[in-house]
């Protein structure tokens, strides 16, 4: 009885927050997660020309606006033909306005102003591809941004097809991590985190933009993709940082009543 009593008054002398609520079980804590910062839009642009760089506009980490003429070959000759071309096809337009002036007064036959209208319309062609060819001589900014890398050197020959300069857009930041897939059922497009980076020391606000389309399944992780929300003023791409998450703890399913 001694023995009961004692009991009873231990329990309610303990307070309450010592006994653990049933079923709580709160998981560890997330290990840093490693973060990338990268632009919005990477393309890497080759040249579609062949051709000694004439004119180069950037070098390594120039800013840029859409338009903007980044580099230029010399392509004498082929605005040369081209302006041949474009010759050719306003005088085979002029031969068949001609020919269908004559058609009304009776002088050429339709055939004649059937042949000289289709000879106007491939000039016209030829001149449009001429043209289409020639703009392939300079490369044009696609977008607001900056070079991240650049590949040629003015006065340098360089071949169809190949790389000459890699364009950031980076006037919106992205950060690309990698986290668990068991955490697909709670880490959801919209959470909110902050993100330290390490070249700068500083915090900043991120939102979780999307998460990757495949599950790797012998690392059990997914790609997730988020965008800074907040000012991020001096970072660029490429820096790289550590993140911390806070995992929800997880309810334990109530027993079965019997």
């Amino acid at each position: 009885m001694r023995q009961h009593v004692c009991l009873v008054i231990l329990l309610l002398l303990c307070p309450t927050s010592a006994v653990p609520a049933q079923g709580a079980m709160p998981l560890p804590e997330a290990p840093p997660i490693r973060v990338a910062v990268k632009a919005s839009e990477e393309v890497v642009i080759a040249s579609q020309a062949r051709g000694m760089v004439s004119s180069l506009a950037v070098k390594d980490g120039s800013r840029f606006r859409q338009g903007d003429v980044l580099m230029a070959l010399d392509c004498g000759v082929l605005q040369a033909q081209t302006s041949r071309a474009q010759a050719m096809a306003r005088r085979q337009k002029l031969v068949q306005e001609s020919n269908e002036r004559l058609s009304r007064m009776q002088s050429k036959s339709s055939l004649e102003v059937s042949l000289s209208k289709a000879e106007a319309e491939a000039a016209s062609a030829e001149a449009l591809a001429m043209e289409r060819m020639l703009a392939q001589c300079r490369i044009i900014a696609p977008f607001d941004g900056r070079v991240g890398d650049l590949m040629i050197r003015a006065n340098q020959f360089v071949s169809e097809g190949q790389p000459v300069m890699e364009l950031l857009s980076d006037s919106r930041l992205v950060l690309e991590f990698i986290v668990p897939s068991a955490w697909v059922s709670w880490f959801v497009s919209g959470y909110a985190f902050t993100v330290t980076i390490d070249e700068t020391g500083g915090s900043y606000q991120a939102t979780l933009s999307y998460l990757g389309g495949r599950v790797d399944p012998v690392s059990q992780s997914i790609k997730a993709y988020a965008t800074l929300s907040g000012p991020n003023a001096g970072l660029i791409p490429g820096m790289s940082g550590t993140v911390r998450l806070k995992i929800p703890s997880v309810q334990a399913a109530p027993s079965p009543s019997r």
